[in-house]
């Protein structure tokens, strides 16, 4: 996502004000709030591309791990066992 003047990510900032609050305001009417249930969110991050930095604010509602990839044989063990 762009960052725009004040440093924030427009579509970052409006995940975490749905994960924060529960619900959003609607885009034509500033008043009414939108009440988003039964959802859940999943992320994933490519070491190798794009942006390094995750918005703090965001991320303290995920549960981070981090894993080095398999060597080449563990992922033909893994696929292998699929197939």
């Amino acid at each position: 996502p762009e960052v725009e003047t004040y440093g924030t990510q427009n579509s970052i900032a409006l995940l975490t004000q749905h994960m924060q609050y529960g619900s959003i305001f609607d885009r034509a009417d500033l008043g009414t709030r939108k009440t988003l249930m039964d959802i859940q969110y999943v992320a994933a991050m490519n070491p190798t591309a794009g942006s390094f930095e995750i918005c703090e604010r965001c991320q303290r509602h995920f549960a981070t791990f981090s894993i080095a990839m398999p060597s080449q044989s563990d992922l033909n063990t893994i696929f292998n066992s699929l197939f």
